[in-house]
């Protein structure tokens, strides 16, 4: 085995630098896309305000109605206006802005 590197000395080094190029290429396509949707992910949690409806990681969709910024969580109204339900959630349950 160590022959056959030593005759083709060139050979192995080609594919060493090819084997790192293609690495680094599948590091930088799944880094960067993970800082665009995670920049994305933050800017909608900073435009979040009273009277937002959002949908829940659990799946419930409902308004918010209070903000509570020194524990990061939020209040949101998972039912009707005439009958509401208020359920208290924390910041980071939050999926989408509807």
């Amino acid at each position: 085995m160590f022959n056959l590197l030593a005759n083709e000395g060139g050979n192995s080094w080609v594919m060493i630098a090819i084997l790192g190029v293609f690495f680094v290429i599948m590091i930088v396509m799944t880094v960067i896309p993970q800082r665009k949707q995670k920049k994305k992910m933050q800017d909608m949690m900073n435009s979040i305000t009273v009277g937002d409806k959002i949908m829940t990681i659990g799946g419930f969709v409902g308004t918010i109605t209070e903000i509570n910024t020194d524990t990061d969580r939020y209040t949101i109204n998972v039912g009707t206006d005439e009958a509401p339900v208020n359920v208290v959630i924390v910041k980071n349950a939050v999926r989408s802005k509807l």
